[in-house]
């Protein structure tokens, strides 16, 4: 095990290099566009599921089966078919993402006040007002879990991706200290990924509190 000596003075020197901060921006950007991409797959597809169930009958046993396997079950497979650059680290990240967001929207959307319904009917609401004068902030509670919980899960799944398909990132920092056999450098990798998820659920926790002030009312 290292001592806190030498993991001291090996983070002095990654920061100092740039190496830390690299693979810390790399890794964000990777997370930031599968995320966003699984989002804006995964809540427009909850709210059509939910909104027409002769739909969601015919495509949620497939999608319940696929969202039983694990997000590194499907790496080598994505690897076989897109290769080892990012269209494979993409495609992780949005499968992990995916199911929680598009879970959380069905519930959120399921939950709503049959009387809401009925409210939006009598005021005529258009399409574009029943999407955003109440479906979204009904079943905003939910839909905010859901991206919180997607945002964790692509972030584990991403890391598990880099370490097995990637030339750069925090994963393929670990198993280049690995294969170096720097475990001070293994450990600032482990530290600085448990800080940056940590610092992603704290944000969407104050996020969810902002945004929700009216539940607490």
């Amino acid at each position: 095990m290292p001592s806190p000596k030498r993991t001291a003075a090996a983070l002095g020197e990654l920061v100092s290099s740039g190496e830390l901060s690299a693979h810390v921006k790399i890794s964000l950007l990777r997370i930031g566009q599968g995320f966003m991409l699984a989002a804006g797959l995964a809540i427009p597809g909850g709210i059509l599921v939910a909104s027409f169930p002769g739909f969601g009958d015919y495509v949620l046993p497939t999608l319940e089966f696929l969202r039983q396997i694990p997000p590194v079950a499907w790496i080598p497979v994505f690897i076989l078919l897109l290769g080892i650059g990012e269209l494979t680290k993409l495609a992780v990240i949005v499968y992990a993402a995916f199911f929680p967001i598009f879970v959380n929207t069905i519930l959120g959307m399921t939950q709503i006040d049959h009387q809401y319904w009925e409210v939006a009917r009598l005021l005529q609401f258009s399409r574009r007002e029943i999407l955003g004068e109440l479906i979204l902030p009904a079943a905003a509670p939910s839909l905010i879990a859901g991206l919180r919980l997607g945002l964790s899960n692509s972030w584990r799944a991403l890391v598990a991706a880099e370490m097995l398909a990637a030339f750069s990132g925090l994963g393929y920092m670990l198993m280049a200290a690995r294969s170096l056999v720097r475990m001070e450098e293994m450990f600032i990798g482990i530290a600085t990924i448990g800080l940056l998820g940590l610092l992603f659920d704290w944000g969407w926790k104050a996020l969810e509190k902002y945004l929700l002030v009216w539940r607490n009312r």
